[in-house]
């Protein structure tokens, strides 16, 4: 400010340099810079950048008008020091509201940068606070959903343990050691977001084991799993999810043999999990629990960069799960 106007002065209206409007420049920039440090301050505590846009543009309209007013009666003051002739000089209305037209050009622009950045710093805080509770409104709906899948599951796998129990006790034992495991796997999948499709797949055999016991010989699995899809990582529970989904709602409405396959093949920018079973699609068997539970997983590792569908393919319903290699 003080060049801007020494510069103005000198070239432009008086023609000379003049060491008084010099100083009086700088009187006036070391003033601007506490009456604004004071107004800093005095609006700092308050709650003014969370009311609403035009509110806060008129209050910044108003601060900048009040502060120029202010500036220009601060400016008086030296010239009141040298002489009453020459207060009496400034004091004329027109001189009065050049002089605080002239502070608002200056007042304006440091009110309209303070307000703007104030004001984005704010918004920003709202976003980063909207994204939180949707973070926390996402991991208590999945947290629900989980705690409604293990009593779910729990209840078909004892399903399967109690038609064996009288039959083959030792049998029996085996199982309840597999169900035991299959047990503290889903209790615990939530601490890991991603296992190795082999780990997977182990949990997958220990269940469709304990199904065998209820379904015998109606029950065959077919395994197509690619060696090199293996050690690729997926979220905990995925193809469980799903083989426990086409045991419910497919095995197990399905009268004679029936079949279940798992297919996993590997390509260049993703891989695919696919379980097929026997049976017909019913419009609800995509609204389960487990099923939503699994979309919301895939939706929250893969930033929808995943797919997941269901179909009907001839006498097969087949469940598909696309993940980014």
């Amino acid at each position: 400010m003080v060049a801007i106007e020494t510069v103005n002065y000198t070239f432009f209206i008086v023609g000379k340099f003049d060491l008084y409007y010099f100083l009086g420049f700088a009187y006036g920039a070391i003033l601007g810079i506490f009456s604004t440090h004071w107004f800093k301050r005095l609006i700092s505590g308050t709650a003014l950048f969370g009311r609403s846009r035009s509110t806060v543009w008129i209050i910044a309209l108003v601060s900048t008008l009040a502060l120029s007013v202010w500036m220009t009666i601060l400016t008086l003051i030296p010239p009141a020091l040298g002489s009453l002739k020459a207060l009496l000089a400034q004091l004329n209305l027109l001189n009065f509201l050049a002089s605080v037209v002239n502070w608002m050009r200056y007042i304006g622009v440091w009110v309209i940068i303070y307000f703007m950045y104030h004001l984005l710093e704010h918004n920003n805080e709202i976003r980063q606070e909207r994204l939180k509770m949707e973070n926390l409104a996402q991991s208590v709906e999945l947290e629900l959903l989980k705690k409604q899948l293990n009593p779910h599951f729990l209840f078909n796998a004892l399903n399967s343990i109690k038609a064996l129990v009288n039959i083959d006790p030792e049998k029996s034992r085996d199982a309840i050691v597999k169900l035991s495991e299959l047990l503290r796997f889903t209790l615990n999948y939530g601490l890991k977001p991603v296992v190795t499709l082999e780990a997977e797949m182990d949990e997958v055999r220990k269940y469709l084991e304990l199904e065998k016991i209820r379904f015998g010989s109606r029950l065959k699995v077919i395994w197509e799993i690619e060696e090199k899809s293996k050690k690729l990582t997926i979220p905990p529970a995925s193809v469980l999810t799903l083989v426990e989904n086409a045991i419910k709602h497919g095995i197990a409405k399905h009268p004679g043999e029936s079949v279940v396959r798992i297919k996993t093949s590997v390509m260049e920018t993703d891989f695919g999990i696919e379980v097929a079973n026997s049976g017909l699609l019913d419009q609800s068997d995509g609204e389960g629990i487990g099923l939503r539970y699994l979309k919301k997983r895939l939706e929250n590792a893969y930033k929808g960069r995943s797919r997941f569908e269901i179909f009907q393919s001839d006498d097969l319903v087949i469940a598909n799960i696309k993940i980014p290699g």
